[in-house]
């Protein structure tokens, strides 16, 4: 299963700044929680249609892992702290799970 998370930025917010929260904020929930895995964080090279600009994917095995995340998420005030600095710089925020078809 995959786990897709769609933003774009704020006005002011660059590039540089919004990989490296994103960075950390993988690093961090990797090692809390290990059943995600983070495949790969994506950007718009050409500016062809509207959005997203920013595009994450992350792998996970079940639906109960989304259970693990929420309650490791309700208790980590370190991980609370990194997903409001990532929030800071972006807006628009889309998520949605998905299967491998082929």
């Amino acid at each position: 299963m995959f786990y897709f998370v769609s933003f774009n930025p704020r006005e002011r917010a660059k590039r540089d700044q919004i990989v490296e929260a994103y960075r950390r904020y993988a690093r961090h929930f990797e090692k809390k929680i290990p059943q995600f895995k983070l495949v790969g964080f994506y950007s718009r090279s050409v500016l062809l249609g509207s959005r997203p600009h920013y595009l994450a994917i992350w792998e996970f095995s079940d639906y109960s892992n989304l259970d693990e995340w929420n309650k490791v998420f309700a208790k980590d005030k370190e991980g609370q702290k990194l997903a409001k600095a990532l929030g800071d710089l972006a807006i628009d925020w889309e998520a949605k799970v998905m299967s491998k078809l082929i």
